[in-house]
């Protein structure tokens, strides 16, 4: 059978791949006959012209699988799954079943590792004012993975009434109050680099931060350190936890159980 090369969208382009699986499989393409190209080649599949071809039936947990794993910056995403695809086409579809699988396997580590990168930037990224007539504020973020589409609904419900803007190296988000804009990648210099925000950023973070529980090891896990200095609050992070030891005395001291 003939070679096939299919170009993809270079981020997580998940109708284009949706559209080629749905064609590869109606012409019983095997995975290793297919070339994925994430670098806007041509072509040589016509991918977008379906014809015949069927809407793929897949389990709920592959459907949703597909929809994480497709964001991963892994070059290879789009060929494991289609490969998960055929194989639940050939009458494997307990596949998600067998954790012992290595496709299955390595296809859950991606979806968990866009997950983890997903909740770390609903929880590190922070805003910014532009200086500029109309309020506007703008976030610079450094993602893992090609998860801006998928982080997008959480910062407009969030945030719906501000005029805000996310810059990220894959790309950006602009939010007008009715309709999200998709954009190009950004650099970290195209944010703000501080505004009045800081101070009140870092005055609550001191004032929650309890120091008979800081602990660094378990610190630099939750919020690895390549985070910090998008985070006005971190500045605090040395002084806090150098003087942590003499706080606890203090606190101990004032309850009288020194």
């Amino acid at each position: 059978m003939a070679h096939h090369s299919v170009a993809i969208g270079p981020a997580a382009d998940l109708p284009g791949f949706r559209d080629a699986a749905r064609l590869l499989i109606a012409r019983n393409v095997a995975p290793s006959d297919v070339t994925w190209n994430c670098n806007d080649q041509p072509s040589l599949l016509g991918a977008g012209v379906l014809g015949d071809a069927q809407p793929l039936m897949l389990p709920r947990s592959a459907a949703d699988l597909i929809d994480s794993v497709i964001c991963h910056r892994d070059p290879e995403r789009y060929a494991l799954l289609y490969a998960l695809i055929w194989r639940l086409q050939h009458g494997e579809r307990a596949l998600l079943e067998v954790a012992s699988d290595k496709l299955t396997h390595r296809l859950e580590k991606m979806r968990k590792s866009v997950r983890r990168d997903i909740h770390k930037m609903h929880a590190f990224l922070r805003f910014r004012r532009a200086p500029i007539p109309e309020e506007h504020f703008v976030a610079w973020f450094e993602p893992e993975h090609h998860i801006l589409s998928a982080v997008a609904p959480f910062f407009i419900e969030r945030f719906r009434g501000m005029l805000w803007s996310i810059i990220t190296p894959m790309g950006s988000l602009r939010w007008d109050r009715e309709q999200l804009v998709c954009g190009a990648p950004g650099r970290r210099s195209d944010a703000p680099p501080d505004d009045a925000f800081e101070a009140g950023w870092r005055g609550y973070y001191e004032s929650v931060f309890n120091p008979a529980r800081a602990n660094p090891e378990a610190m630099r896990l939750h919020m690895p350190k390549k985070y910090w200095r998008n985070m006005p609050e971190t500045d605090s992070i040395p002084e806090l936890l150098r003087s942590a030891a003499a706080r606890v005395d203090t606190m101990l001291r004032d309850s009288g159980t020194s």
